[in-house]
């Protein structure tokens, strides 16, 4: 539900909020995404679900078709551990995500242009949550244990399209993202038993990342 909370929250500021373009070569916009995210471990067997995410774009042309992107983005994460008895656990993690990428423009076709980007990314954590998963489990949520570390790095790729929408334009754009940094913290204190977090683990999702403004 906190999922769907954070997608309403970003549907009102999109709809709310007029996005600024200044000269020709400079771009800002506002962005929402749906991820399907998961975790990496060499030692689970981790299940994926979908999160929501969004934020803020600004992007400067470099040379021909050729920009550089920087991106502010609240993106949730995490990954859902199976129990053998039943229900799972999914443990959720919100970072405040800095990207940074080249993206490369092809000429428009028929009104529509294709694009491609890649880069990577920082990341703070500003919250995590336990939350049941498939099924019912029986522990309680309330033991502010902290099962991630508090920064994540990693790489981003993606392609896309922009088409034309009346007087806007619809950028839709497809991404893998890597983290390639062991967000699990050292000595954890396994609160659940029956669905344990890994020992180890990176971040891993696919977005699908809608902007405005460009």
């Amino acid at each position: 539900m906190r999922s769907v909370f954070w997608g309403l929250v970003l549907v009102g500021l999109l709809a709310s909020t007029s996005p600024s373009q200044g000269q020709d070569s400079r771009q800002y916009g506002l962005t929402l995404g749906v991820n399907r995210v998961t975790l990496q471990s060499p030692a689970s067997d981790l299940s994926s679900y979908f999160a929501g995410g969004g934020g803020f774009v600004a992007r400067q042309r470099l040379y021909g078709p050729v920009s550089v992107q920087a991106e502010l983005l609240l993106s949730q994460n995490g990954g859902r551990v199976d129990s053998d008895r039943g229900g799972a656990i999914d443990y959720e993690v919100g970072y405040l995500k800095l990207p940074l990428l080249l993206h490369l423009q092809t000429p428009t076709i028929q009104s529509i242009a294709l694009h491609g980007e890649a880069g990577g990314f920082g990341a703070v954590k500003i919250f995590e949550r336990q939350t049941p998963g498939d099924g019912d489990v029986s522990v309680s949520f309330d033991t502010g244990q902290s099962f991630y570390r508090r920064l994540d790095a990693g790489g981003i790729a993606g392609v896309g399209a922009t088409v034309p929408i009346g007087a806007r334009r619809l950028n839709l754009t497809v991404r893998r993202v890597w983290g390639l940094r062991d967000v699990a913290q050292g000595g954890i204190d396994q609160q659940f038993s029956d669905a344990p977090f890994p020992e180890e683990a990176e971040t891993r999702a696919w977005s699908l990342v809608v902007r405005l403004g460009f």
